[in-house]
């Protein structure tokens, strides 16, 4: 445990070192602020509007975080060599795996913070207090930011950055993209198509389910159970990739 802690503290000070996050994060802010000028044109939706592009900005820039900085992760340290030095331990490549993704993950959640405290902060200037309604969309926002931090790092375990990149910006969109496809699988009667899009609404990411944005802008209630019903789905999958992840590293020629 020991091993897998200190590869995830490493990991934590790199990517708090790395520019690319201080510069989204610091864009993320720039957008939130926007807010202002587009709740200037809404009349009397002032604060669904601020609401609803804040909802937009955590998850847009947490996505883009998740994405940049997972599929770099194993490459970065291929390239410098410096995973020679940590392999050469006696320890499993699961470990390294785990750590890897653990750290990202708490650099994640310190970027998404930041973000969603901005949110607050300008809700706040405005005089309305942020809701428990709130604070559920953007903690299965955070769940939808970290499934995507781990698809990054599965297929960085295999893959160059670029089409690592590729890949999971696209199953973010199909995942997005749920609800549709279910409909679309529904519908469809030609067998191959039909079997096709259930196996994708079965094996890819339901991330739509994981953004209420609508929900929180409308003022329409989100039980806590279906919020723990969500957040388990997100980890259980997480779990999943980050096993699949250290299986496929496990076997993989490093030479």
């Amino acid at each position: 445990m020991r091993a897998i802690w200190s590869i995830a503290a490493t990991t934590f000070r790199e990517s708090i070192r790395n520019r690319t996050l201080l510069g989204i994060v610091l864009l993320a802010v720039a957008f939130l602020g926007s807010a202002l000028l587009l709740a200037a044109l809404s009349l009397d939706q002032r604060i669904r509007v601020i609401t609803d592009w804040g909802l937009f900005c955590v998850s847009a820039f947490g996505v883009l975080l998740a994405i940049l900085m997972g599929v770099s992760q194993i490459h970065q340290e291929i390239k410098r060599k410096s995973i020679y030095v940590v392999l050469t331990r006696p320890n499993p490549r699961w470990k390294y795996v785990l750590g890897r993704q653990l750290g990202l993950s708490i650099t994640l959640l310190t970027g998404v913070t930041c973000i969603a405290g901005a949110l607050i902060l300008l809700l706040l200037s405005e005089g309305v207090p942020p809701s428990a309604l709130l604070f559920k969309a953007l903690w299965l926002a955070l769940v939808e930011v970290l499934v995507v931090a781990g698809l990054a790092l599965f297929f960085a375990s295999f893959s160059s950055p670029v089409l690592s990149g590729m890949f999971t910006f696209g199953i973010f969109v199909v995942g997005r993209s749920m609800p549709w496809l279910e409909t679309l699988s529904g519908k469809n009667e030609a067998l191959l198509p039909k079997g096709l899009l259930v196996a994708l609404t079965y094996g890819l990411p339901d991330l739509a389910s994981l953004n209420v944005g609508a929900r929180v802008v409308h003022g329409i209630e989100l039980p806590w159970e279906q919020v723990a019903t969500f957040t388990l789905y997100g980890f259980s999958y997480l779990g999943a990739l980050i096993f699949f992840s250290a299986w496929i590293f496990s076997r993989r020629d490093l030479t």
